[in-house]
Formats: C-alpha cells, sequence, structure tokens
C-alpha cells in the first residue's frame, strides 16, 4: 500500500524516462503510489528531444476509428481501450496544462509553439517532481526476478525492488539515444515472447540513379504504392516524397518501410506523380498539346504539379526526344505510365540508424489492452514501443506511448482500486 512502511525501494517502478515511461510515472504516483524512474541515459526524453526535427510532433489531430485505422486493423483495435481513455484531445490538454501551448500543421500533426522540443520534455519532467516521482539516471537495469515481495531490479552498481513494475525501455530505434533493445530481454525473463523485430519509419534504400539525381527535391502530394516479390499489393499511401543520395525519404516512403523490412527481399514501389489525374485525363492534354503546341517537349507540357527537373529525367530515361507533336503513341503511353506509376525496386531501408520506430516487439496476446498488464506475470505491466505496435509519421507512435504509458501508470499505480482504467 501506498505510504506504509515498507522494505521496498518504491510501489512501482518504472524502466524508462520515454514518452511512454514519463506518462507511467505521472499517472502511478497520481494514483496514490511511490515512484521510482529509472532511465539508463544521462537524462530522459531524449527521444523527445530529436523527434520532428527537435520540433517535436507530439500527436495527431485524427480520433476515433479513423485514429485506430492507422495502426492497422489488429493493432489498431487493441489499442482502442487506451486510445479512447486518452485521445489526442486528452493528451494535449496534459501537455497545454503544463505550459506548452500547441498548434496544428499539415498533414494532421499536432507541434509546440514555440517549436521547441524541450519545452515539452521540461514541461513532462516538472510534473513528476510536483507529484513526487523520484528519477534516477545513469541507472541501467540489467536484470529482473521476481520475489515474493514484487520485482528485484539489478543495476551495474546498485539494485531496486518495488511491488509493481512498469517496462517501457522502448526498441531499437535511433540507437543514438541509448536504445539496444534490452527491455525485450528483462521481458523475456518474465515469460514473454518477441514478435522479429525490424526497423519502421526509416528512409527507402532505392538503387536507380536517376532517383539519386534528384536528391534534395521534394513532392508534397504522391499516391505510393508498395508491392511485394509477388507483386501483391501491401500498401497504399498518399504523402510527401523527398528524394535523396540513397534513395528516397519523407512521410509516404518512410511509412512503407516496415512493410519492406518485414518481407525481408525487394519491394517493387509504384509513384504518381499527379494522383488527381486520371490516366486517361493526362494522355488527352498531351494529345491537345500536340495539336496547339507543337514544338514544346512532351515534358514541358506536363501538369505543373511535376517538378521541371523530374519531368526532363522521366523524358530522358524513356528516351524521349521528339517534340510533343511528333510525340508516337507507344511514347506517349510510357510517359503516362511514368508520371502515373513509375516503378522502382526497393531492396530495403537505412535500417535501425535512421528508423524512428521499431515495429515487432512483446506480442499483443500476452498483454491486457485495458491494464497494460502481462498476461505472463502478474504485477508487470509493459508499454510503449516494447510492445508490437508502430503507426506511420504524424505523431501516432508517441500518441500511443503515452497512451499506453497512461494506462499502465493508473494500473499499475491503484492495483487494488480498479483494473479498468478508464477516462479519470
Amino acid at each position: 500500500m501506498a505510504g506504509s512502511a515498507s522494505p521496498l525501494d518504491a510501489d512501482v517502478a518504472v524502466v524508462g524516462g520515454g514518452a511512454a515511461g514519463l506518462c507511467a510515472a505521472w499517472f502511478a504516483a497520481r494514483a496514490g503510489s511511490r515512484v521510482l524512474l529509472l532511465e539508463k541515459n544521462p537524462q530522459p526524453g531524449l527521444k523527445i528531444l530529436i523527434s520532428g526535427g527537435g520540433r517535436c510532433n507530439l500527436t495527431t489531430t485524427k480520433s476515433g476509428r479513423e485514429l485506430e485505422e492507422e495502426y492497422g486493423r489488429r493493432r489498431g483495435r487493441w489499442l482502442r481501450h487506451a486510445l479512447r481513455a486518452f485521445p489526442p484531445a486528452a493528451l494535449r490538454a496534459f501537455v497545454q496544462d503544463a505550459g506548452v501551448p500547441l498548434q496544428e500543421e499539415d498533414l494532421d500533426k499536432v507541434f509546440p509553439v514555440s517549436g521547441r522540443a524541450r519545452d515539452v520534455l521540461d514541461a513532462l519532467l516538472r510534473r513528476l517532481v510536483e507529484v513526487g516521482v523520484t528519477v534516477q539516471t545513469e541507472a541501467a537495469v540489467r536484470g529482473v526476478e521476481r520475489t515474493g515481495g514484487g520485482f528485484a531490479l539489478r543495476g551495474e552498481r546498485r539494485s531496486w525492488t518495488a511491488a509493481r513494475l512498469v517496462l517501457c525501455t522502448g526498441g531499437l530505434s535511433y540507437p543514438k539515444t541509448g536504445a539496444t533493445g534490452d527491455g525485450y530481454a528483462l521481458c523475456a525473463t518474465l515469460g514473454h515472447q518477441r514478435v522479429a523485430t525490424v526497423p519502421a519509419l526509416a528512409p527507402l534504400r532505392v538503387g536507380a540513379p536517376w532517383v539519386h539525381e534528384l536528391a534534395g527535391m521534394t513532392l508534397p502530394d504522391v499516391g505510393l504504392t508498395l508491392r511485394d516479390a509477388e507483386g501483391v499489393v501491401v500498401r497504399r499511401r498518399r504523402r510527401p516524397v523527398l528524394f535523396t543520395h540513397k534513395g528516397l525519404s519523407g512521410p509516404g516512403p518512410m511509412d512503407l518501410a516496415g512493410d519492406v523490412e518485414e518481407r525481408a527481399q525487394p519491394c517493387l514501389l509504384e509513384l504518381d506523380f499527379c494522383p488527381d489525374m486520371r490516366a486517361e485525363e493526362l494522355d488527352g492534354s498531351l494529345v491537345a498539346a500536340g495539336r496547339t503546341t507543337g514544338r514544346r517537349s512532351p515534358a514541358s507540357c506536363l501538369p505543373a504539379t511535376v517538378p521541371e527537373r523530374l519531368r526532363q529525367v522521366l523524358a530522358r530515361e524513356l528516351g524521349i526526344t521528339e517534340s510533343v507533336a511528333a510525340l508516337t503513341r507507344e511514347h506517349r503511353r510510357r510517359l503516362v505510365g511514368a508520371v502515373k506509376g513509375t516503378e522502382l525496386r526497393v531492396e530495403a531501408s537505412l535500417g535501425f540508424a535512421a528508423a524512428e520506430v521499431t515495429r515487432g516487439g512483446i506480442p499483443l496476446d500476452e498483454v491486457d489492452p485495458r491494464t497494460m498488464e502481462s498476461r505472463c506475470t502478474p504485477g508487470l505491466f509493459v508499454c510503449g514501443e516494447l510492445l508490437d505496435i508502430d503507426g506511420p509519421i504524424g505523431g501516432f507512435n508517441f500518441q500511443a506511448a503515452f497512451a499506453t504509458g497512461r494506462l499502465a501508470g493508473i494500473s499499475a499505480g491503484a492495483p487494488d482500486a480498479h483494473r479498468d482504467a478508464g477516462v479519470s
């Protein structure tokens, strides 16, 4: 019981000081428990600080079923309770009440008005102080065991004990923040399996030289269709694309990285550079241009939404040199096909070093979605990126981390009060 004499270091030990851990610690303390937050880095929240280019894309404007669908049918259904108990609107209120004004931006993203991720982290840390959470940094947990009174945690220089344990150490993404996936081993010690982990939300490696030639070019609206080696459609997206010297980046390609990596073999990516125009319309516009502006190059007659450099490269790669008036039916068909469905072989992503999140982790059927309590070990709670959950770019992964962290914190913080951690 919170506040009673006990040889334990804490009622609740939270291992991992990322988004999920900070949220879990606050809600557990607010529920009346003595909470110890253990972070192996010199400071908590390193991933928060670098997210969104240092601006912190905190969450999304989407909600309800539309929000759940962004995680895929299976994962979205599992997350339903957490997301509806702590939706983006509640997370925004939580952060704004801590003194950080927020604003909505393109692609349904939500950022601090200041544009400083540091403001978000500082506000969350202040909230921990207010509710009496003890934070220990440079406190890596190397081992864990179940005891009669709860859990014993072994560190490099000392050990800790707690009645209940929240594991939220993150995955393997952004290793520069200290991510090593050590939480998987801790979970395994306590009876959990592990879904194979792969990088997600990472740039794609594409070998086509013409793609590298366009490095630095951003297209704000591209239709993307990813197919597996057999040609079966894996996923469709419509989002911005950035050409790089290694391949493709930006929200569209990065959203597909986990799908590519799961298949462990090259995939085919189809790019539609004019998603609002049907192929028949584009073909008709080229025919009309041949009648009225015959001396112009076919590339110059493409829609203005296709940048000049890209037009020229597409025409060159197709070997089209004639004027639009002299454009053969075959060349017109191929040019329309390139604009509406350029196909690229995607070898893989750029790996965990460039990945924003991890796909895979602790199987969802081993964790109660209404409390985040382990079905393998009572008193253990698992949340955040450790779980087999990932969403697209746009604040969805932070939203899932905060929402699952909240449930874990409430459930671990007041285990005898209620198991259904609804809105409070």
